[in-house]
């Protein structure tokens, strides 16, 4: 999820870059509108979850901006980006502005920090290890949640320091769409317990938990043997962590699959960038 960078002390130095473009990210036409401050926390909360998926803790940032809404809604925007930065102990440091008739967006590059030792990637899932994903899943985009959400970087580095995760990911384009991409950097399979998937809420359907995105949840492959120690030691009250499904050696091709063997699929061809 971010470029990883020897420092030579023992740590890694992490980078990452994202954007939010408007009606691709969120949509104008909304009522009540998005505001700057929702913008800016989206921006950064989107990046601060890709350093979490390596257990990595933030430290920099720098934005920038196009627009075409004058000073009020820069000075806004820069309010909510500063409250979200002081959350998770981000520094900004620079960036640019720029005025356009017609453009919309924000990019944003943070920087980050772990401990060699501690990195997690999205490759290295084994035979037989249990899939997990922090949260609940589905309509995002119809509840706010991709407004809203709170990246999982307390999770993310709490599971690198316990050493519980084989390999981790986080969810931005969809839970099938996100596994896949972890199944197949791992060149390992997936059996999906569908029905132990949380839900958003009693209205979200399976459709929608498996390939709505901008969940911005963990999946992480956990060892058969650190299972119960994980579920039992899990120190987040008001995050659930659930497991979800087993991962199998390859056989054929990568692929996930329902508890009754029934192929979930294409599932690089379900996710959130193809329901724009």
């Amino acid at each position: 999820d971010c470029a990883a960078i020897a420092a030579g002390d023992g740590s890694l130095s992490l980078f990452t870059t994202d954007q939010v473009v408007a009606d691709i990210h969120y949509h104008k036409a909304l009522h009540p509108p998005v505001s700057p401050q929702q913008i800016a926390h989206k921006l950064l909360a989107r990046n601060l979850s890709d350093i979490a998926a390596m257990g990595g803790q933030p430290t920099y940032c720098l934005a920038s901006i196009v627009q075409k809404k004058g000073e009020t809604w820069l000075h806004a925007f820069f309010d909510g980006l500063l409250q979200t930065a002081d959350r998770y102990g981000v520094y900004l440091i620079g960036g640019d502005i720029v005025s356009a008739a017609n453009d919309e967006s924000s990019s944003l590059t943070l920087i980050g920090t772990v401990a060699e030792k501690d990195v997690c990637r999205r490759k290295g899932a084994e035979p037989g290890d249990i899939l997990f994903a922090t949260g609940k899943f589905g309509q995002s985009l119809q509840t706010g949640h991709h407004l809203d959400f709170e990246p999982r970087c307390k999770q993310g580095q709490w599971l690198a320091q316990q050493g519980f995760p084989n390999a981790m990911i986080d969810v931005s384009d969809g839970l099938l769409l996100d596994a896949y991409r972890l199944c197949c950097a791992s060149d390992i399979s997936l059996q999906l317990e569908t029905p132990a998937i949380p839900f958003r809420n009693t209205q979200t359907t399976l459709t929608q938990a498996l390939t709505d995105g901008e969940d911005y949840e963990l999946l992480l492959s956990v060892p058969p043997s650190k299972e119960q120690t994980l579920e039992k030691s899990w120190p987040f009250d008001k995050v659930p962590i659930t497991k979800i499904g087993t991962f199998s050696k390859r056989k054929d091709e990568v692929q996930i699959t329902d508890a009754d063997g029934r192929k979930l699929a294409p599932a690089d061809e379900l996710g959130y960038e193809q329901n724009l």
